[in-house]
């Protein structure tokens, strides 16, 4: 089973993300999240063009759309569940190939309804061509799980009893698969999740990191570092500059 997300959470863990200007609305077309500047080539014409398809589709064979500006900028509009529109959609831009190829280098990829799954399932960013084909039925569960606990105290042990998997088999399915350990990609996920919640409001670190699931803002803060080449303060400040 996979995790339903609307379209508020999916936009805001994507900008949280990429810094890709992106909105989220309901399937008659009110706004229900905003993030970054998607008028800042003043195509006001391609994004009013997109909200009018999104919302009085004519041509019901098509999930995402893709109009592209004079200057080779990009901006898609797509239903967060393909076969559900009225669960809402997504429209994200401008964004660039520079923009895709610094998304594609985060090494995010998920199964479907999961968090960026949208965003490869439209562009093609996913690096094994298609999230729900990138990985085993065990490692799409594990990755399941983790989504929805990744708040919680996700051990390797609670991982596979909850796989009924060999330990040793699962850490070689998972790192084969993913190019990472598991505990890696835990803490991913978590680094993830804590961004939303970093531009979302002015909590402290602290508050933060014990959130989603670190147990320390040292060993958060270090973590994130890794990932992002910034501190969780720098990575806040960046968002308002």
């Amino acid at each position: 089973m996979f995790i339903q997300r609307n379209p508020r959470e999916v936009a805001e863990d994507f900008y949280a993300s990429t810094f890709i200007a992106v909105s989220a609305y309901s399937h008659d077309g009110k706004i229900q999240y905003s993030g970054g500047d998607h008028y800042l080539h003043g195509d006001y014409d391609i994004l009013n063009n997109l909200l009018e398809k999104m919302t009085h589709p004519k041509d019901a064979t098509y999930t995402s759309l893709t109009l592209t500006n004079a200057e080779g900028f990009h901006y898609t509009a797509y239903y967060i569940n393909k076969t559900v529109p009225k669960d809402g959609f997504i429209i994200m831009g401008p964004y660039s190939q520079e923009d895709l190829e610094r998304v594609n280098s985060l090494n995010i990829c998920y199964s479907n309804n999961l968090y960026l799954a949208p965003l490869n399932q439209t562009l093609d960013l996913c690096p094994k061509n298609g999230c729900a084909g990138c990985y085993s039925l065990n490692i799409r569960r594990a990755m399941n799980y983790i989504q929805a606990h990744y708040k919680d105290n996700i051990t390797l042990d609670v991982m596979v009893s909850h796989l009924n998997l060999n330990k040793s088999y699962f850490c070689t399915l998972f790192k084969k698969e993913t190019g990472v350990t598991f505990t890696s990609y835990v803490n991913l996920i978590r680094i993830e999740k804590s961004k939303r919640q970093l531009l979302k409001d002015n909590r402290s670190v602290l508050d933060i990191a014990l959130s989603v699931g670190f147990s320390n803002q040292n060993y958060y803060t270090i973590t994130f570092k890794k990932h992002t080449n910034m501190t969780p303060m720098e990575f806040r400040k960046k968002a308002y500059i």
